[in-house]
């Protein structure tokens, strides 16, 4: 359920950013707006609390998700679930498309895999209240990046800018606090 919950206060706060920025109008800011927070507040927070549940908490964890506990390899989950925070404060210091998109492709595979399995699991009969729950944003959170991540992608001219080039030769562009 707190997977949902990040998903809806990075949804929040975006359109409260745009509401406040006046970028309603503007596609692409807006497109970019809405992907930082899902990166950042969606990708982050739910890195934080994968981690937390599972290196903290193995035994409790396994449990609420109906699976035998295995300390060694919900460890492993937990390191990716770090991976995942760490690699999400990096897409808000490095304002880069194609960063993000790169960033974007393992924890959307770990996340929408891990979404297939809990409707699996569910399916065949493990209905214990955290593996029903959590295939809703383990499919949601990653769809929506990849949604952002398109429209970001469709909305930039194709043609080489200036910022592009800076982007290409430094790696970073001093731009706009949103780009």
């Amino acid at each position: 359920m707190i997977l949902l919950v990040i998903w809806a206060v990075a949804v929040g706060l975006a359109v409260v950013h745009t509401t406040a920025s006046r970028l309603w109008r503007q596609p692409l800011e807006r497109a970019k707006i809405f992907l930082l927070y899902q990166l950042g507040v969606g990708f982050g927070a739910s890195g934080v609390v994968i981690f937390v549940a599972n290196a903290l908490q193995p035994a409790e964890t396994a449990a609420k998700i109906g699976w035998p506990a295995s300390a060694n390899f919900q460890f492993e989950v937990a390191a990716v679930g770090l991976g995942i925070a760490v690699g999400s404060l990096s897409s808000l210091k490095i304002r880069n498309r194609h960063f993000w998109c790169g960033f974007a492709v393992a924890p959307a595979i770990f996340m929408m895999l891990a979404g297939v399995n809990h409707v699996r699991s569910a399916l065949d009969g493990n209905l214990a209240a955290y593996n029903v729950v959590l295939a809703v944003p383990d499919i949601l959170i990653p769809a929506t990046v990849a949604w952002l991540l398109y429209r970001v992608f469709s909305l930039t001219k194709d043609t080489a800018t200036i910022a592009d080039a800076k982007e290409t030769s430094q790696g970073v562009v001093d731009g706009p606090r949103y780009r």
